[in-house]
């Protein structure tokens, strides 16, 4: 086998997280009085972090308090974070053969480090090796911090190390961290994007992935 270490995006990768994101930012919204933000919307903005998000839904609301509709949001998320949240087909079972091959199984997120560790204890238990979200002072993907800190965390080097995502975020990650990457084509960025920003390749099960990873 190529790889030893494969290191996964979480939302729209993994996990269908859209439900109780834009649920848990509607909530946020609506305590500053601004409407709500639609799936699609929510959809098209996520994937660079909490703080990115909120400055794309006020900028036409120039009196918002974006550290209020932050907080609000980070605060129902991360309370109600498993709800309406649901890992993607045949995701669960590729960890498990993934594991049971010796392959080391990571999850790097622009989402918060304690809403990331909840979702994959709740949804994926004693099954990933490191879970690394967002935290102040780590930069947000696509710079390589966070990969550089599992290779050597690991000690696995970049040619043993694979990718996993759904955005152009992902790809420009494994870029910089000079590693090898494939996106899915079930998350939340169209193809389009992905092979506009050099995808190179796009699969469309998780079986199709165990198949590149384990070669069978």
């Amino acid at each position: 086998m190529k790889y030893e270490l494969v290191i996964f995006d979480l939302d729209g990768t993994i996990l269908d997280t859209l439900g109780e994101l834009t649920i848990a930012f509607n909530h946020a919204l609506s305590k500053s009085g601004i409407s709500p933000v639609t799936r699609d919307i929510m959809r098209s903005r996520v994937g660079n972090g909490a703080r990115n998000l909120v400055k794309k839904s006020i900028i036409d609301h120039p009196e918002a308090d974006e550290e209020k509709i932050l907080s609000d949001y980070r605060e129902y998320y991360n309370l109600h974070c498993t709800e309406n949240t649901d890992p993607y087909p045949g995701i669960p079972e590729l960890f498990l053969d993934l594991k049971a091959h010796g392959i080391k199984i990571a999850v790097a997120t622009n989402k918060s480090d304690a809403a990331a560790r909840k979702l994959c204890e709740h949804c994926f238990p004693d099954t990933i090796d490191i879970v690394q979200g967002h935290v102040e002072g780590l930069p947000h993907k696509p710079d390589p911090a966070i990969i550089n800190n599992m290779l050597k965390t690991f000690g696995i080097s970049r040619e043993k190390t694979l990718i996993v995502g759904d955005s152009d975020v992902d790809i420009l990650t494994a870029d910089n961290a000079k590693t090898d990457h494939i996106s899915v084509g079930w998350g939340y960025k169209d193809k389009e994007v992905l092979i506009r920003n050099g995808a190179d390749r796009i699969i469309s099960s998780a079986q199709e992935l165990k198949t590149i990873i384990l070669g069978d």
